[in-house]
């Protein structure tokens, strides 16, 4: 019951439904919570975060993801954990806490080449880009937005590619006074 409650909130997450989302996540959470399922809680409070964060209640959605962060530490979930702090450093961008999202995307870039979570760990590289661009840190951006262009183009992810080929081209252009 509670994964099928956790499944139709990331179903409405991803219809962009998200209050309806919020409300399924925590009907799981709390059954997670019920049953002593630490796996199931730490999903459900990170879907959690994922939606407030969607809403951009984005203290609310860092709340979540710290406990998420917690229980994943807790049990052993690396995968989580990694996650965990991945979310935690695209709240704190869009907080302006740049220095802060990318001490939790290098703890998340870690965990991600440790596991090899290939995707992950691209994704990482490229939202530690944005950061590192928003701090004026040019050339430490243009290093993360090639090593995630490296990760997406052995993937094939021709998308994701063009992507941090914009941003490259964008930190390589004169800037003007």
């Amino acid at each position: 019951e509670g994964k099928s409650l956790m499944n139709l909130g990331v179903a409405y997450y991803s219809l962009e439904q998200y209050q309806r989302a919020i409300e399924f996540h925590q009907q799981s959470l709390e059954i997670s919570r019920d049953i002593g399922d630490r796996n199931g809680e730490g999903s459900s409070l990170m879907g959690l975060g994922v939606a407030y964060y969607s809403l951009e209640q984005y203290q609310r959605a860092i709340e979540f993801h710290q406990q998420s962060l917690e229980i994943s530490r807790d049990i052993g979930d690396r995968n989580g954990e990694g996650k965990s702090l991945n979310n935690l450093g695209l709240a704190y961008k869009s907080l302006g806490q740049y220095q802060r999202a990318i001490e939790f995307y290098q703890q998340s870039l870690e965990i991600k080449r440790e596991i090899g979570d290939i995707r992950g760990e691209a994704n990482t590289w490229y939202n530690l880009g944005l950061s590192l661009e928003n701090l004026n840190r040019e050339s430490d951006a243009l290093g993360a937005y090639r090593n995630a262009r490296e990760l997406f183009q052995a993937m094939g992810l021709d998308a994701n590619v063009q992507d941090c080929n914009n941003a490259i081209e964008r930190l390589s252009q004169p800037q003007s006074l």
